[in-house]
C-alpha cells in the first residue's frame, strides 16, 4: 500500500524520501512519481539542500526513512544545487531505491559515499570484557588506545566467524562490538560503526534469525543486534513477519521492532493493510514504540471492521498517556461487540485517571454482557479516585440503577469485592471496609475475607 499524498510544503529531504518510498513500493505509481519529481524540482529552484546520512549516529532513533536508505547504500552526504534538473533528481532516487544500482553524482546533484573503514590489522585475542577505571566508569577512547584496539580485534574475529559460518560466534562478536562502540571518540566510532554494519549484511542477518528460531535462548541477543542495524533490518524483519498470519516463534522479531521507533514510517502503511494479520502486527508494534505520534494513526483504526485488529488497536492505544488516545477508547465503550467494549474498558483503566471513572460507570450501567461487565468493573476498580470508589460502593450496597437487576445482584456485588481485592490500592481497601460494615451478610463476609488477606 502506498503512503498518503505528499505534503506540498514538505522539505527537500522529505520530498526526496517520499520519492524513494514510491519507487520502492510494490505497486507502481507513475503519476505520483511524476508529481513528486515536479514538486521537488520546483523546491530546488528556490534553495539548495545538504542531506547527511548521520551514520555515526545511526543507533539514534529519529524515524527518517531517507536516512535509512542513505545508510544502506553507504551514502555520507548529498549536495543538491539550486536549479538541479528533475531528471537528475529522479535518477538519484531510483538508485537509492535499488539495493545495488550505481549511484549517479553530477555537478548539480553531488553524492559523497562514506570512506572505507580504517584497515584492521590482525591482532591477538581480544579481552572478553571491558575493564573499567577505578571510579567504575569506562574511559572514552581515542584512536589507537586499548578500547579501539579491542574493537578492532572483535571485528577481525567477526569477519573470520562469518567466513567460517560460525554463526554463534558471529552473534556474540556483533553484540560485543556494538556494546563497546559508544565508548569511542566520535571520529573513530564512525569508522567502526560503518565496518560493523557492513559485516551485518542482509544475508548475515537472515542466518542469525534462522539460528534464533532453533536456539531460543539467543533470541534476546539476536533482537539487540538486529535493532542496531537500523531501517534495513526493520524492513527485513517486517517482510518475514508479514508472510505468516501467526507470530509464533518469530515473537523476538516483534520485540526487536518494538524497540525501533525509527520503524514507524514502515508501520503506518502496514496498519492500513487490507490483510488483517498485517494490520494487527503493525498495531502491536506501534503500541510498544513509545512514540506519541502513532496515536493519531491508531485512532483512525479503532473502529476497524475486523475484531482482532480492533482489539489490537485498542490495546495499543491503552499504552499511551496522550490525551488523544482517550476519545477513541471512550467511543469503543459503546461498540456493538462485547469483546471490544471489554477491551476498551481495560485500556482506559490502564490510564488510572479519575476523569475516566464516570464514562466507565455510565457504560457499566447499561452493559448486558457478563464478561464485558466484569472487565469494565475490574477497570473501574483500578482507578484510585473518589468517583470510582463511590460508584463501586453503590453497586456493592445495592444502590442506584443496579438495584433493578435483582436476580444477579448478589453475584455482581461479590464481583465488586473481588475486583477491589485485586486492585489492592489504599482506596480500594477503604471501600472494602465500608462494604464489610454495611453490606448484606454474604457480601460483607466476602469483604472481610478480602481485607484479611490484604495488608492494613
Amino acid at each position: 500500500m502506498l503512503p498518503p499524498a505528499i505534503d506540498p510544503d514538505a522539505s527537500i529531504p522529505a520530498l526526496l524520501g517520499r520519492l524513494v518510498e514510491l519507487l520502492r513500493a510494490p505497486v507502481p505509481a507513475p503519476d505520483l512519481v511524476r508529481d513528486t519529481v515536479a514538486v521537488l524540482a520546483a523546491r530546488v529552484k528556490e534553495q539548495p539542500s545538504v542531506i547527511e546520512a548521520g551514520i555515526e549516529n545511526s543507533w539514534a532513533l529519529d524515524g527518517d526513512p531517507l536516512k535509512g536508505r542513505l545508510q544502506a547504500r553507504q551514502v555520507d552526504t548529498i549536495r543538491i544545487s539550486v536549479g538541479a534538473p528533475g531528471d537528475e533528481l529522479l535518477a538519484l532516487a531510483r538508485a537509492l531505491a535499488d539495493d545495488d544500482a550505481p549511484l549517479p553524482s553530477t555537478t548539480s546533484v553531488r553524492v559523497q559515499l562514506v570512506p572505507d573503514p580504517l584497515p584492521m590489522a590482525p591482532s591477538g585475542a581480544a579481552p572478553a570484557i571491558l575493564v573499567a577505571g577505578e571510579d567504575g566508569v569506562v574511559p572514552r577512547a581515542r584512536p589507537g588506545d586499548q578500547l579501539a584496539k579491542m574493537i578492532e580485534g572483535i571485528l577481525v574475529e567477526l569477519d573470520k566467524a562469518i567466513r567460517r559460518e560460525q554463526w554463534h560466534a558471529v552473534l556474540h562478536d556483533g553484540q560485543a562490538a556494538l556494546r563497546a562502540l559508544p565508548g569511542l571518540e566520535e571520529g573513530i566510532r564512525r569508522a567502526y560503526t560503518i565496518a560493523l554494519k557492513r559485516f551485518l549484511s542482509p544475508q548475515v542477518r537472515a542466518t542469525l534469525i534462522e539460528q534464533a528460531y532453533r536456539v531460543v535462548e539467543e533470541q534476546p541477543r539476536t533482537a539487540e543486534v538486529l535493532r542496531a542495524c537500523g531501517l534495513p533490518a526493520a524492513e527485513q524483519m517486517l517482510e518475514i513477519l508479514r508472510q505468516h498470519e501467526a507470530v509464533g516463534p518469530r515473537q523476538f522479531l516483534v520485540d526487536a521492532l518494538a524497540g525501533m521507533p525509527e520503524a514507524m514510517p514502515l508501520l503506518i502503511p502496514l496498519l492500513r493493510s487490507p490483510r488483517p494479520h498485517e494490520a494487527r502486527l503493525a498495531a502491536e508494534v506501534m503500541g510498544r514504540l513509545g512514540v506519541p505520534e502513532v496515536v493519531r494513526h491508531l485512532s483512525f483504526q479503532a473502529s476497524h471492521p475486523d475484531e482482532k485488529v480492533r482489539l489490537a488497536v485498542l490495546e495499543a492505544l491503552g499504552r499511551y498517556r496522550d490525551k488523544a488516545a482517550v476519545e477513541p477508547l471512550r467511543a469503543a465503550l459503546t461498540h456493538e461487540s462485547p469483546a471490544t467494549r471489554a477491551q476498551a474498558g481495560r485500556a482506559l483503566a490502564a490510564r488510572g485517571s479519575a476523569a475516566i471513572a464516570m464514562p466507565l460507570l455510565a457504560a457499566l450501567e447499561v452493559e448486558k454482557d457478563g464478561e464485558a461487565w466484569e472487565s469494565m468493573l475490574a477497570a473501574l476498580a483500578t482507578i484510585d479516585a473518589p468517583e470510582a470508589a463511590a460508584a463501586l460502593l453503590g453497586i456493592a450496597l445495592g444502590k442506584g440503577k443496579f438495584l433493578e437487576r435483582k436476580s444477579t445482584l448478589e453475584k455482581r456485588q461479590l464481583a465488586v469485592v473481588r475486583a477491589l481485592a485485586v486492585a489492592g490500592t489504599k482506596r480500594s481497601r477503604e471501600t472494602l471496609a465500608k462494604i464489610a460494615e454495611a453490606g448484606s451478610p454474604g457480601v460483607a463476609d466476602a469483604a472481610k475475607a478480602a481485607l484479611g488477606s490484604k495488608p492494613a
